[in-house]
């Protein structure tokens, strides 16, 4: 499993293409807070946290798309699965290579507490929490992305099909859905928004519900990706 980790963070960090992704996010995740804050004129990172999710509404499946696809394309997920390696620690295996990445970006972006930091008193507690809360996102975005990577062998497939469910997954709690849906659905589809489960996080709170949220959505996906691939014996 840890071999088959190290190959997956090869990928992407021996090729250049993997630098210039993550750097691309980062430069976007930092350009697009600072004009926000000339915008808004409040120096605060509940704008950046919130902001995140629509990054990765399409990072991540750019970076997940080929985790599975591409081997299934290949022909060398049958090889895989003759090592010594169970289904489940294949997806877990690459699941936390792309866990390793988003972290990597997001590391990058450590600079801008930094730097707000010295222009006002900036909470911990609170970023602390937001970053935490953006790496629980970060594991039900991948999961979910993979569960996608795993049902076909076409990338631009998975790609699109990731999109689709992430956006439709962040949109329920925002006016997009008030304004057409009737409130009491509303209400109901607001339990499964990860937007409103990461605005807890945002806030410097860490509830049990969110953490329970997004935990359990990562497992279920991520055994979804492992059924697909035991139907594959």
């Amino acid at each position: 499993m840890k071999t088959l980790y190290k190959k997956e963070l090869q990928y992407y960090l021996n090729n250049p293409i993997g630098y210039i992704v993550i750097v691309l996010f980062a430069v976007f995740a930092n350009f697009l807070f600072v004009k926000d804050i000339f915008v808004v004129g409040s120096v605060s990172m509940r704008s950046f946290f919130q902001l995140l999710p629509w990054l990765f509404l399409i990072y991540i499946p750019a970076l997940s798309m080929r985790i599975v696809a591409e081997e299934k394309r290949t022909n060398t997920l049958e090889v895989l699965l003759t090592l010594p390696l169970s289904e489940t620690q294949v997806i877990l295996a690459k699941f936390l290579a792309l866990v390793t990445i988003v972290g990597v970006s997001l590391t990058l972006t450590l600079g801008l507490p930094v730097s707000l930091s010295f222009l006002s008193g900036l909470y911990l507690p609170e970023i602390v929490a937001g970053y935490f809360g953006s790496l629980l996102l970060t594991s039900f975005y991948i999961s979910l992305s993979m569960f996608f990577s795993s049902q076909t062998k076409n990338q631009v497939v998975a790609f699109l099909l990731s999109i689709l469910a992430l956006f439709l997954f962040t949109v329920i709690s925002t006016d997009v859905t008030a304004s057409i849906l009737p409130r009491s659905i509303q209400d109901f589809l607001v339990i499964f928004s990860p937007m409103n489960h990461l605005l807890n996080f945002i806030k410097g709170v860490i509830e049990v519900r969110s953490l329970f949220y997004f935990i359990s959505g990562t497992l279920v996906f991520l055994f979804l990706a492992v059924i697909d691939l035991e139907k594959r014996e």
